[in-house]
């Protein structure tokens, strides 16, 4: 959509419930967060499904996926369920990059850093942003070791990071994940943002529906919401709230009896991702 600031995809804790192999579970959930990447979605919301919540599995797979490769073992334990997760493909986005060489970074650049030393205020704090040794972070707040945060480059001699906010940070920097325990609740707290439910009851989508939802989305948050393996989003709102909302058929004309959750979000993000401009 047009000008969106927040964009945000919204499934239920029960994508998983199909299947009891870890090793599957593993893949559907990668699935979402590639499409995420690819569509830059910056946000992935689990709501809770009374009937099946995977939401914890969910959760750990998704932000395992955002965290850059050099700071996964700092930041995330080693668990029995995300044994599978080296299987998964990488995202590839710049706030995973490949360049581990100190001497290649370039005044401006930004990193994801985690925070490995910090003693006081007066003391200095070193933070790892994926290079042969971590380099001072100029600030004057605290930090805890083990905390993740955003840094800058703004002296290559010597080498020294600054904190920046992600605002700061022109071009797509990931998703973050967050998990709720109610669909509508959560839609209800987001008054401004242009809601699109996807469903089989909803109106096929043709390049005039498009260009309308082109039109109504501009400037707006975004929030793009999937119905479960089993249930359709209706089963997840009341009629009234139904009635607030944008719903579409983004496969109208579908061959199989059903379409899995995460095909419907790779279908679902390219079409609308033909009436959004870069923001």
């Amino acid at each position: 959509m047009t000008g969106c600031r927040e964009r945000a995809i919204l499934v239920p804790s029960s994508l998983t419930m199909e299947s009891r192999d870890s090793r599957v579970n593993t893949l559907k959930v990668g699935q979402i967060a590639r499409a995420a990447a690819v569509f830059r979605m910056n946000r992935i919301v689990i709501f809770k499904d009374p009937e099946f919540n995977d939401s914890r599995f969910m959760a750990m797979v998704l932000r395992y996926m955002d965290t850059p490769q050099y700071l996964r073992k700092m930041l995330i334990p080693r668990k029995e369920e995300l044994r599978h997760v080296g299987m998964l493909p990488p995202l590839r986005t710049l706030h995973h990059p490949t360049n581990s060489k100190s001497e290649s970074l370039k005044i401006g650049e930004f990193r994801v850093g985690a925070v490995v030393e910090s003693v006081g205020s007066d003391g200095g704090v070193w933070v790892e942003i994926g290079i042969d040794r971590p380099i001072p972070l100029r600030t004057v707040g605290r930090y805890s070791v083990g905390q993740r945060l955003n840094v800058r480059i703004f002296s290559q001699n010597p080498l020294a990071a600054e904190p920046v906010d992600q605002k700061e940070i022109p071009h797509y920097w990931g998703y973050e994940t967050e998990v709720v325990e109610s669909l509508e609740g959560f839609l209800a707290s987001k008054k401004d943002a242009y809601v699109v439910l996807t469903s089989r009851k909803g109106e096929a989508v043709t390049p005039e529906i498009l260009q309308k939802m082109g039109q109504s989305g501009q400037k707006r948050d975004l929030a793009v919401v999937f119905g479960s393996p089993a249930r359709g989003v209706d089963a997840f709102l009341s009629k009234e709230a139904i009635g607030r909302y944008e719903m579409i058929n983004t496969i109208p004309h579908q061959g199989t009896e059903t379409v899995r959750v995460e095909e419907a979000v790779f279908v679902t993000l390219a079409t609308l991702n033909l009436v959004r401009l870069e923001d």
